[in-house]
């Protein structure tokens, strides 16, 4: 009995090591293939539309995944369950449910920036709107080739009155409106980490490098 029970044992451990082996190994091919697709992006030269958009929508997004930096920087990297709770976050916070949705909310972030003569206010504005735009194109809702015009337009506008990233991190927080005072503390915490983090799209992308993505692919 007892040496029936011994191998029941040994046998649990040896499933459990195995376990354990096999998700060692996945996690070290999914950062090696992460690890190879930041290398890329960082040699790559000029950041795309895409690499930009996804950077400036950052406070949020950083805070909103988990994982490997490359998620900040293309689209198609999110986890199943990150998916799926941005699904679930863009419909709690902004009755996102389709691109009808996304239409309307955007309407009404454009009638906001329009009015707005605040300048933080409007570079949070400008980044909200690029959070939205790159998580419906991440969640499925929207194509990049859809919403890029626009994701082009934001960039602008935040590159044309913001001189650096740091700059940026402080103008999105001073102008910040929608949060309570622990998402706030979630939001700086994540733009502390953006501006010194070497695999940071932050620190990956000169500020300089902006104006001069966005004219080469005009």
């Amino acid at each position: 009995m007892f040496k029936f029970f011994k191998e029941i044992i040994e046998s649990f451990k040896e499933g459990v090591e195995e376990g354990r082996a096999e998700l060692e190994s996945e996690r070290q091919s999914e950062y090696n293939a992460t690890h190879g697709a930041v290398s890329k992006v960082k040699g790559q030269g000029l950041p795309t539309v895409e690499n930009l958009a996804l950077a400036l929508s950052c406070p949020f997004r950083s805070v909103l995944t988990s994982g490997f930096p490359i998620r900040l920087m293309e689209f198609g990297r999110l986890a199943d369950d990150e998916m799926r709770r941005l699904r679930k976050l863009l419909k709690r916070d902004f009755g996102i449910r389709d691109a009808a949705d996304v239409s309307s909310v955007l309407e009404e972030l454009e009638e906001a920036h329009d009015e707005e003569d605040n300048l933080p206010r409007s570079i949070f504005l400008a980044g909200l709107n690029l959070y939205i735009l790159t998580s419906a194109v991440d969640v499925g809702y929207l194509p990049f080739c859809k919403v890029e015009p626009l994701c082009r337009e934001k960039i602008n506008f935040i590159s044309t009155n913001v001189v650096s990233w740091q700059q940026f991190g402080l103008l999105f927080m001073e102008g910040e409106c929608i949060n309570n005072a622990i998402g706030r503390r979630f939001l700086k915490k994540s733009i502390r980490s953006l501006l010194v983090e070497e695999s940071s799209p932050w620190c990956i992308f000169p500020w300089e490098s902006i104006p001069k993505a966005l004219d080469s692919v005009e």
